[in-house]
């Protein structure tokens, strides 16, 4: 029963009650007149009619509180991703579910910043979606995002992004930029972390890919096209302006951008490298949601193509640099030093992790350095002879006379004479040296 209608039944009796002269509060009668027992008519009479809830005035205890501040601080760079924000709680802490943080997401997107997105023009009318088969395809692109390290500094980072076209398997990895070099790096680590090579790959009409391009018409780059040959798959290029032909990538770039790097820590290029691994080892282990699959255990069962012996693949994972005067070799916008024993013009840098190696032509070890992001140059033992001491101007040589050749009758025939022969040209002319 309503409060509203108990009132008015116990009104109607207590107006009775007053008619006959009697107390209106008479418990036994208005139980006999209403029916209603005098536990309820006695909380009536105590508390009033008005409903009261058992927990009004007590505070829930939510599972968020302690994490509010970390959250926010999330949403202010920009992750609204509920999957990111929890497994960043994860690592705090936090005990508590999904539908909790999706909750509170909503509620404080005020926070966010704001993001000007572009209007999305019509691609027409709908397509079906094609399924790749097993050790068929895998699609890969580059995106360029842009990290702030734990000092502080920006770095514009090209992030390399392969994924299996049938089971989902996911690999990135981040460079410096985009060059032809470093793609082949991504594609050679790329393959030996999915487990080979596939039949083909798909891929954006980039000019480190193909130079131009006619209809099925292709210009292959040669660089590319090697690599091809060499490892024994094709290429199929994407139409251009039709990103949903390989989505799955292109939608993966987009995660990458919008909350994996946002607000991430890390030290150097090798640190979030790292992480980079580790995160595409805890997502292909879950449940892919848009494939009802669990990635790693998909791709278990499909058969790829082994890569080649290290020593053909040794030229494209250390690439060439020019050793300068002074002992060093530039990559990724630092020098390296190399010892002063090695004598080339040319040396081979890799970088692995946080340690950037530079070797000879035939993989002999020169240097080992720790990339740490804070020194410009990176010296070596035995760089240079004298180490410790300063280099010391030698002095000049004694400049020797250059004399115009009067004889061509042309600026641009001037040669040097050496100085006897100028004292004979002199004499012969009537002069002497002085004048």
């Amino acid at each position: 029963m309503k409060r509203s209608e108990l009132q008015e039944i116990v009104a109607r009796a207590q107006q009775q009650l007053k008619d006959a002269g009697k107390r209106i509060w008479n418990l036994s009668l208005l139980s006999k007149m209403t029916g209603i027992s005098r536990p309820t008519l006695r909380k009536c009479r105590d508390e009033g009619f008005a409903h009261r809830h058992g927990n009004k005035g007590r505070k829930g205890v939510s599972k968020l509180d302690g994490y509010t501040t970390l959250l926010d601080e999330k949403l202010k760079a920009g992750i609204t991703n509920s999957d990111v924000l929890l497994s960043v709680l994860r690592k705090a802490g936090y005990q508590g579910g999904l539908t909790t943080i999706k909750t509170y997401v909503a509620k404080n997107r005020h926070l966010c910043p704001n993001v000007v997105r572009n209007v999305k023009v019509s691609q027409g009318n709908r397509g079906r979606r094609y399924k790749l088969e097993a050790g068929d395809c895998f699609q890969m692109d580059w995106g360029f995002v842009n990290a702030v390290d734990n000092d502080g500094r920006v770095h514009k980072l090209a992030c390399f992004v392969m994924v299996c076209g049938h089971c989902g398997k996911r690999y990135l990895e981040f460079f410096t930029n985009a060059r032809q070099e470093n793609l082949l790096i991504g594609m050679l680590h790329g393959f030996a972390y999915l487990g080979g090579i596939p039949k083909r790959v798909m891929t954006d009409n980039m000019k480190s890919v193909c130079v131009s391009r006619s209809g099925s018409t292709i210009n292959w780059n040669g660089t590319y096209l090697d690599l091809m040959q060499l490892l024994g798959f094709t290429t199929t290029l994407a139409k251009p302006y039709h990103a949903f032909t390989k989505g799955r990538v292109e939608r993966l770039v987009r995660y990458i951008k919008d909350n994996s790097v946002p607000g991430v820590e890390f030290d150097h290029l090798g640190d979030l490298n790292q992480q980079a691994l580790g995160w595409c080892n805890e997502k292909n282990a879950l449940m892919h949601k848009g494939l009802y699959l669990v990635p790693n255990e998909r791709h278990a069962s499909e058969v790829f193509s082994p890569l080649p012996a290290s020593k053909l693949l040794f030229p494209l994972l250390a690439q060439e640099r020019s050793v300068s005067f002074d002992g060093f070799v530039d990559y990724e916008g630092y020098r390296y030093g190399v010892p002063i024993h090695y004598t080339a013009k040319k040396a081979r840098v890799m970088r692995e992790g946080s340690r950037v190696s530079v070797l000879s032509h035939d993989g002999r070890l020169l240097s080992s350095h720790h990339l740490d992001w804070v020194r410009r140059e990176y010296w070596c033992s035995n760089q240079w002879e004298e180490a410790d001491e300063q280099p010391q101007e030698r002095p000049s040589q004694p400049p020797r006379p250059v004399v115009m050749n009067y004889n061509t009758g042309s600026p641009q025939a001037a040669r040097a004479i050496d100085l006897s022969i100028y004292d004979q040209l002199v004499t012969s002319r009537g002069g002497s040296g002085n004048d």
